[in-house]
């Protein structure tokens, strides 16, 4: 028996499921294959001399991360460092009697032969290498002269629980230059060496942006420790809030806030497949889209291929056979402004229900966090989630979404359209998340993802595999000059099956570019058949 898994877009735009399943019979012993379808305050420089700060500080055994923690509160300075290498969680003792912050530091750090910089008001802690102290600085000029461009790498993370922040927005803004932060938190960002000066700003949901030279990351793996945002109380309670209203204004200021123009986005691409938490198919590539503006259909959106690669572990004893389909066309109509979900038409009659949670932080901007779930008693599979509405110009900044726990085997029906008689399909979760950026006043799509999990066993059969799929893109640079629609012969066709398409050598194309680096278990998992990676043009 074999398994043929297929996605379509509804016949009613982005409307409650999204795309369809087709699953078919294949022939037994077909090899297995999934296919999923489916970018920040500015720098302050403090010119104060490390001479000057007179600290008065307790004798007392710590961690060196709540150390520092306490001598940036006292100093105002910011600590960076690869908390990997230097370790943040070492003991060390701490205490200071009227002492300057510079003599503080060398009794602090050198007992663990650990050096600093200070650039600006942030300080960089590293470990020399060899024996030899190497100033961060070295490393730009070396780079000048060579690659020409700087490898900006680290992980973020929240600093009151230390859990790695995914998603977060990675970039250089006025430059519209980014990436987004994988599950792990980690990120890698390649940028010209013209663009050394610059700052780097890192920000996510519900946190403070912060802003930090990228002469601090030049050959060092960083940790960014984000502080969560409070939004005041006399936001949050002062007034009754009409969900309702200001999810219809967020419609209405649709004009004034995305594009009327059309676009090049820069975007990178990723989708991928899991059988029994082991990745068997993993794709990956870089496009040129053409984005029209956001009152035209989405089927006026082109896609051009740059270069794209995948790694497959198909076994040839395993009987079902998964493709989903469109997965670059999918994610594309993950722009929720563009293709309006069930959950942004309201006209009537309203299949859902909207509440007002609270205000929270979008980036640097204050946003009204709607929630929404379909009303009580419509037996359909639709959505429930959060939608964030920024606070002065009513742009929708992004959602968070999943069709709703309660009936998501009620879209089984809709998503499969065939499937062998013999096999019984489950839906466990699916997914979705939808952000955007801000550029020039108006706002673009900078990242989408779609997870799928889902399980199938043969009938009269005990045991089920447990299958998991995903995409995302992200945008990693926008370009609004002379933009005009690609030729036909070089775009690639909405239904096509990315993974689908022929590969050739060409690895050295994705040193040069900024990716979605994979997770730890990711990385794993396609170690184990990393010699089957292809590239395309």
């Amino acid at each position: 028996m074999g398994l043929l898994f297929s996605l379509k877009r509804n016949n009613r735009s982005f409307r409650e499921v999204p795309y369809r399943l087709t699953i078919l019979h294949i022939t037994p012993h077909y090899p297995f294959l999934i296919i999923l379808f489916l970018l920040l305050h500015g720098f302050l420089t403090a010119q104060v001399s490390l001479s000057e700060q007179k600290l008065k500080i307790p004798r007392q055994s710590t961690t060196l991360y709540e150390a520092l923690n306490i001598l940036s509160r006292q100093t105002g300075f910011d600590f960076i460092y690869n908390s990997e290498t230097v370790g943040s969680n070492t003991r060390v003792r701490l205490f200071a009697d009227n002492q300057p912050l510079g003599k503080v530091l060398e009794n602090l750090l050198s007992v663990h032969r650990l050096s600093y910089k200070m650039i600006g008001n942030h300080i960089l802690i590293y470990r020399p290498a060899g024996d030899a102290l190497q100033s961060p600085d070295a490393g730009i000029v070396a780079k000048k002269d060579t690659l020409r461009e700087l490898l900006i790498k680290g992980h973020i993370y929240d600093d009151q629980t230390k859990a790695p922040i995914p998603f977060a927005t990675v970039g250089i803004t006025e430059q519209n230059m980014g990436t987004t932060t994988n599950y792990d938190g980690y990120f890698q960002l390649r940028i010209p060496f013209t663009l050394a000066e610059k700052s780097l700003q890192v920000s996510h949901l519900g946190y403070l942006n912060r802003n930090l030279p990228l002469r601090l990351f030049d050959r060092q793996k960083v940790a960014i420790y984000l502080e969560r945002r409070v939004i005041s109380i006399q936001e949050v309670i002062i007034r009754y809030v009409d969900p309702l209203l200001l999810v219809e204004k967020a419609l209405e200021k649709r004009r004034d806030n995305y594009p009327k123009d059309p676009a090049y986005l820069l975007t990178f691409y990723r989708e991928g497949v899991q059988k029994n938490e082991k990745h068997i198919s993993y794709s990956e590539a870089v496009f040129k889209v053409y984005k029209s503006p956001f009152n035209h259909t989405d089927h006026s959106d082109q896609v051009k291929l740059l270069k794209s690669r995948k790694i497959t572990d198909a076994n040839p004893h395993d009987t079902v056979f998964l493709k989903l389909k469109a997965g670059v066309q999918a994610a594309l109509q993950l722009d929720i402004i563009k293709s309006l979900p069930g959950f942004l038409d309201l006209s009537p009659p309203l299949e859902y229900k909207y509440s007002y949670s609270t205000m929270v932080s979008y980036g640097d901007r204050d946003a009204y966090a709607i929630g929404f779930e379909q009303v009580r008693g419509l037996q359909k599979a639709l959505y429930t989630g959060t939608l964030y509405i920024d606070k002065e110009n009513m742009a929708i900044l992004g959602a968070e979404f999943e069709i709703d726990p309660k009936y998501i085997s009620l879209a089984v029906s809709d998503l499969v359209l065939r499937k062998s008689p013999n096999l019984v399909v489950r839906l466990e979760k699916i997914s979705y998340s939808v952000s955007y950026m801000s550029f020039n006043g108006r706002y673009y799509l900078r990242h989408a993802r779609c997870d799928i999990r889902l399980k199938t066993r043969q009938r009269r059969h005990l045991n089920w595999d447990r299958f998991g799929t995903y995409l995302e893109l992200v945008t990693c640079r926008i370009d609004t000059n002379n933009v005009t629609k690609f030729p036909r012969q070089e775009t690639l066709k909405p239904q096509v099956i990315f993974a689908d398409q022929s590969y050739s050598n060409d690895d050295g194309f994705w040193d040069d570019f900024n990716i979605i680096t994979p997770e730890t278990a990711l990385v794993e998992s396609l170690s184990k058949i990393i010699g089957k990676i292809e590239a395309i043009e």
